[in-house]
């Protein structure tokens, strides 16, 4: 019997081992429609839900969105995920990492200076893991990851419309990143730099869609949206944004038999914001965004303006089909040198010899530029473009290279960078995050953790290479746009932090679950067209799955009551009712014995009530648990001052002056920090 091909025996593999029987083929057609369109609102759902409830920073809004997609988990395989699902190295691979930096994490916890911030760092990993879990659940055929990848592409334009819709109409679309919050767009992910990698990201994802999106209004909807997407990225004043965009269009490009339709769609896009863009640098109030009427009449402007320039878009996007569809004369000659594998060679070569040449010719005044804390500062908001200037980011490097050094094997302990940053800066900032992803794990977590990170990131991006290299038609150009938003978001990771940004951190998950099942399922019908046998149906993954969601579950709802129970307390005491205050305190702390912020709560709500015995147990007992922490001894220092115990206040300042000794406000003694 001559062997089948790889993708018609994994076909038939699936068919032998499905159920017989049933309505009829048109049940099952209209079976495989509903699970694609399902496969395709799920993406779309949890990236607008995280980004609409906040970005998913905060740990209320991260752990009801990691409670969700752990639900859908279960719901999936409940109803017989796990058994349908295609099983292959690149899975145990992937999700065992993701797992073992979730419970290195958490074991970090042990010497940590910070139980409570390495539960919740533990926890944020495990959100992720379940991100991942659901995704290579659902895309577990071509035509399901095709729709969850054009999912994964309209959250991300979304992200980008809702920006530019509450800068442009804040007096329609009122939020509290509205009028006056700054110049740069924050709204909705809650932090500009996390909105310009979505949007540089998403409109590289639009290109995609644009041209083999099996749906014309899909198609013509992400070309329509190309415009809006490069104004929000504009004013973000992101430039890890405009390098997204790059590496994500970069990537595309090169992985693409398509790359000169997707480069001529970029430019079509482009040329339909340019107006808008030069419409909103001559309109200042709009550009630095007041708080004033002038604004909202400048933003209304601008839009009529984008509006025009997207209709310039698509009339030029149909004019590149009509001619597209030609394949003659000069359109048909572009297509071939662009697909010409010689004609590429010496573009990579030149390109290569271009970067060399600059990296020598301008590197070192680059790096002096980037680690210079002299620059002058931009007049413009948008001359941040221009700048060449790391924000600081060498000095955060630093110190985490630092800390690193001081525990090379094991870290500081997850979510704890914080720490060594007041000790050990230099200069006068108040940073949580080291601004990378990769040394940030060196710092916390050491050699161990940092090098799982390291590993989990370059498996994704390796099955990823994988699925595009063997896949042929238009799954190649799938896997090569998954793996763009993948690259883009990697390189971004290594010079910000938003990868603690949830409602951008699942993209690269969702991205990651989908490429791993692509390359999961060539892998085993490569073995299916070998030995004309399907895959074994392992049972134990929904069984291992239920259990993980179950401990999954009640490590994210204790930290999840714990905030919910806080705020309770705080909202009573700011009316009054301290009985009620003390009693929601009390019961976070009964929840998580182990965190800090408990005691801190119970502590201040002792001192407004002038009892400052108890006060000052409940900082000590707090102190016990983040050591580290300069803050809780300023509180310390203004309780036993209240008191009256002058002596025992100056040790206490001392104390967070040892710990922070870069804290101005902690020479005005007592009353500096506010």
């Amino acid at each position: 019997m001559k062997p089948l091909p790889a993708e018609q025996a994994l076909t038939e593999a699936r068919r032998r081992v499905a159920p017989q029987g049933g309505d009829g083929d048109g049940t099952e057609a209209f079976r495989a429609r509903l699970e694609e369109w399902a496969a395709f609102f799920a993406p779309v759902v949890l990236i607008l839900g995280i980004a609409l409830a906040g970005g998913g920073f905060e740990l209320n809004d991260r752990h009801i969105a990691g409670l969700a997609v752990w639900g859908l988990v279960v719901i999936l395989l409940v109803f017989g995920a796990a058994g349908r699902a295609v099983l292959a190295r690149p899975f145990y691979w992937t999700s065992g990492l993701i797992g073992g930096v979730a419970l290195f994490s958490a074991i970090s916890s042990l010497w940590s200076g910070s139980i409570e911030l390495s539960v919740t760092e533990a926890d944020r990993v495990l959100v992720y893991l379940g991100v991942f879990l659901a995704a290579f659940l659902i895309a577990q055929t071509d035509q399901r990851r095709q729709r969850f990848a054009e999912g994964i592409a309209i959250g991300l334009i979304g992200i980008a419309l809702l920006g530019i819709l509450t800068r442009l109409l804040p007096h329609l679309f009122g939020v509290a990143d509205g009028l006056g919050s700054g110049a740069r767009l924050r709204y909705p992910l809650d932090y500009w730099n996390a909105n310009g990698v979505a949007c540089g990201i998403g409109a590289a994802m639009a290109l995609w869609i644009s041209r083999h999106s099996p749906t014309a209004a899909l198609r013509w909807l992400a070309v329509a949206a190309l415009p809006a997407a490069l104004l929000a990225l504009y004013l973000t004043y992101s430039r890890g944004g405009v390098l997204a965009l790059v590496v994500a269009c970069g990537v595309l490009a090169i992985l693409s038999r398509d790359r000169l339709w997707l480069l001529g769609t970029l430019a079509i896009g482009a040329l339909g914001a340019v107006p808008a863009v030069l419409a909103v640098q001559d309109r200042r109030a709009l550009a630095e965004n007041f708080d004033t009427q002038q604004a909202v009449d400048q933003g209304v402007a601008v839009l009529a303006i984008l509006l025009a320039g997207t209709a310039l878009t698509l009339i030029l996007f149909a004019g590149m089909r009509r001619l597209a569809r030609r394949e003659e004369g000069l359109a048909r000659r572009a297509v071939a040198i662009s697909r010409d594998r010689s004609v590429l060679k010496w573009v990579a070569i030149g390109a290569a010899v271009l970067a060399i040449g600059a990296a020598v010719a301008a590197g070192g005044r680059a790096w002096d530029q980037f680690s210079s804390s002299d620059l002058q500062a931009q007049t413009q908001t948008e001359d941040r473009f221009d700048s060449l200037s790391g924000a600081n980011r060498d000095e955060f490097w630093r110190v985490a290279v630092e800390a690193f050094e001081e525990a090379p094997l094991g870290g500081k302990g997850a979510g704890t960078y914080q720490f060594a940053w007041d000790l050990q800066r230099e200069i006068p900032a108040s940073v949580l995050d080291a601004h990378s992803l990769y040394l940030e794990a060196f710092a916390e977590l050491g050699l161990i953790g940092g090098v799982l990170v390291l590993a989990l990131v370059g498996a994704l991006l390796w099955a990823g290479f994988g699925a595009w290299r063997e896949a042929r038609g238009r799954q190649r150009e799938l896997y090569a746009a998954l793996l763009a938003l993948a690259v883009a978001f990697a390189v971004g990771a290594a010079i910000d932090w938003f990868w603690e940004v949830a409602g951008l951190g699942v993209v690269f998950f969702l991205a990651g679950g989908a490429l791993v099942a692509g390359r999961c399922a060539q892998l085993v019908a490569g073995r299916a067209a070998a030995n004309g046998r399907g895959e074994r149906r392992r049972f134990g993954l929904a069984v291992a799955g239920l259990a993980l969601a179950w401990i999954t579950a009640l490590a994210l709802v204790g930290p999840l009551l714990v905030d919910r129970e806080l705020d309770a307390s705080r909202a009573a005491a700011a009316r009054g009712d301290f009985g009620s205050a003390v009693e929601r305190a009390n019961t976070a702390r009964s929840i998580e014995p182990w965190a800090a912020t408990p005691y801190v709560e119970l502590g201040l709500l002792a001192q407004a009530q002038g009892d400052y015995v108890t006060a000052r147990e409940r900082i000590d007992e707090a102190i016990e648990r983040e050591e580290d922490n300069w803050v809780l001894y300023y509180l310390l220092a203004r309780i036993e001052s209240e008191a009256g115990n002058r002596g025992a206040a100056a040790a206490a300042i001392g104390a967070a002056q040892r710990l922070n000794p870069e804290e101005a406000c902690l020479e005005d003694g007592f009353e500096g920090c506010g």
